[in-house]
């Protein structure tokens, strides 16, 4: 197969800058002029499997120097997730916890927070539900609940709305958040998540985008449904020092 996608080539004619769908087309087409567009799309989604390339944006590709986003996910958030998926099985879930931001901070929160997120109409039930056998269960906490009672240093369980059509993927068979998703959450959501905001927001998303693949038309397409993609693309531009031939959203 490697010789169909000429890997070696591909880097070494791409690997300085990014490129678009059309010149990945005509590089192959230099060989095999009659290469079908079938069969390229075939080598591209090949190229992607293999980590050769990752897309930038819709059309718009690089050579993959970067690591994906992979969270350590210890036993508890594991077994949280298969007691509420045991009890709520037809119910789509994520979770993810918010010190697998620390790395990427300068100063470490206090509290640890472990974010569960449903479908709207589970949500009240799963509350309930982890409330009979857990402490500091908090359903969609508003800015007063925060302020008094989550920031005291002890871990906390935060069920809210899974917003629809968010970016989840299995991990460790477990549902959690794309790092995209995480990135506008966090933007988004700044009283829930204002131990992340101002300085560490900048810290964390130059550290992602300098260590890990972020896949753009993902984050393009989340922050438009979240309705905040001007602003963030703004804040990406001039208040990080992200490089700015590194931003295509």
């Amino acid at each position: 197969m490697n010789d169909k996608l000429k890997i070696d080539e591909v880097r070494k004619s791409f690997g300085n800058r990014p490129f678009t769908s059309d010149e990945l087309y005509r590089f192959y087409l230099e060989e095999e002029p009659t290469l079908k567009k079938t069969t390229f799309r075939w080598r591209v989604s090949n190229l992607k499997k293999e980590n050769v390339i990752c897309s930038l944006k819709r059309g718009l590709y690089t050579v993959e120097r970067k690591n994906n986003f992979t969270p350590p996910i210890d036993r508890q958030l594991k077994n949280l997730y298969k007691k509420i998926k045991a009890q709520f099985p037809y119910s789509e879930i994520s979770i993810w916890d918010t010190s697998w931001l620390n790395d990427y901070m300068v100063h470490q929160p206090l509290t640890r927070n472990i974010i569960i997120e449903v479908d709207k109409d589970a949500v009240p039930s799963v509350f309930s539900f982890l409330q009979e056998s857990m402490k500091n269960v908090f359903l969609n906490p508003g800015k007063h609940e925060i302020k008094t009672y989550m920031t005291t240093g002890q871990a906390n369980i935060i069920v809210k709305n899974l917003v629809a059509e968010s970016q989840v993927e299995m991990r460790e068979d477990i549902s959690i958040p794309r790092i995209e998703k995480i990135m506008v959450d966090l933007f988004v959501e700044d009283q829930l998540y204002v131990t992340y905001q101002g300085g560490e927001l900048k810290n964390i998303y130059e550290a992602f985008f300098e260590t890990f693949s972020i896949n753009q038309s993902t984050l393009n397409r989340y922050a438009t449904k979240r309705k905040v993609k001007e602003r963030f693309l703004i804040f990406l531009k001039d208040e990080t020092e992200i490089d700015q031939n590194e931003i295509y959203i």
